[in-house]
């Protein structure tokens, strides 16, 4: 059994849609809603595979969140009770404009029952004041999850950021620095480009160069090829490409006219 529901504003506009399916027999190909969604299910549980490689499980105690645009796909394991609301991005951004949530499962027993009892309410078409409802619920929301993870982002951003300084002459990825933080490597280039405004892979670069340059201007006993091995490059084009993207001039050139004498 499937139930599919508009729920409207005031002035007769929709805002969000809500569905009711009583067993998940389908397993879902990977695809996006433009819209914000939240779900729950009543028994049993629904694997969620978020952003290519972030799998999740969704149980009978946690809210699924789906931000509008994310990329996932879903496989059932004995699933039931399955809700699911989808609310209009421009209806959530009247609430709280810049709006993400990086955590996908909220294990909030609170929560998940404050919401399971707004879904009985759309499903005996009990709607009167669903929206004022809704307002409160998603307020909370925004307060507890969206609001909460600015912290804890600008906190992963600086944990980064000392990381890559102390691995700048070493050969050091993406997926080491993911793997050392224990973050899905697509959110935390997100966070840190949307902190920084640069990819953590640019940052690397940018950290190496300037490494680089502090070789260049207090060394004198050493190599181009040294410094660039130094710094973690071991491609000396790619060394001399980016020194020159960075300071408008190649390496060599910058040793000559830059360097100060060893104390």
């Amino acid at each position: 059994m499937q139930t599919i529901q508009y729920l409207y504003t005031k002035d007769k506009k929709v805002f969000g849609e809500f569905k009711y399916t009583s067993k998940v027999f389908t397993d879902y190909t990977k695809h996006f809603h433009t819209h914000f969604g939240l779900a729950l299910i009543e028994e049993g549980s629904l694997e969620i595979t978020y952003d290519i490689q972030k799998r999740v499980t969704l149980d009978n105690h946690s809210i699924a969140i789906f931000n509008p645009h994310q990329i996932h796909r879903s496989h059932a394991i004995g699933a039931t009770g399955y809700y699911v609301l989808f609310l209009n991005k421009k209806w959530c951004q009247a609430l709280q404009k810049d709006f993400y949530f990086y955590e996908n499962i909220l294990n909030n027993q609170k929560l998940y029952d404050s919401l399971k009892e707004i879904f009985y309410k759309i499903l005996q078409t009990d709607i009167d004041a669903i929206e004022i409802d809704l307002h409160i619920y998603m307020q909370e929301l925004f307060l507890l999850y969206a609001r909460a993870n600015v912290k804890k982002e600008k906190d992963l951003v600086v944990q980064i950021k000392k990381l890559i300084t102390t691995k700048c002459n070493v050969s050091f990825s993406v997926e080491d620095i993911a793997k050392h933080v224990g973050y899905d490597k697509s959110y935390l280039i997100r966070v840190f480009k949307k902190e920084v405004g640069l990819t953590p892979q640019q940052y690397i670069l940018n950290e190496k160069v300037n490494c680089a340059k502090d070789l260049l201007t207090y060394t004198t006993s050493t190599t181009l090829s040294n410094i660039s091995v130094n710094a973690g490059f071991f491609d000396q084009s790619h060394f001399n490409r980016n020194f020159k993207g960075l300071f408008g001039t190649t390496p060599k050139k910058y040793k000559k006219v830059n360097i100060v004498q060893d104390s």
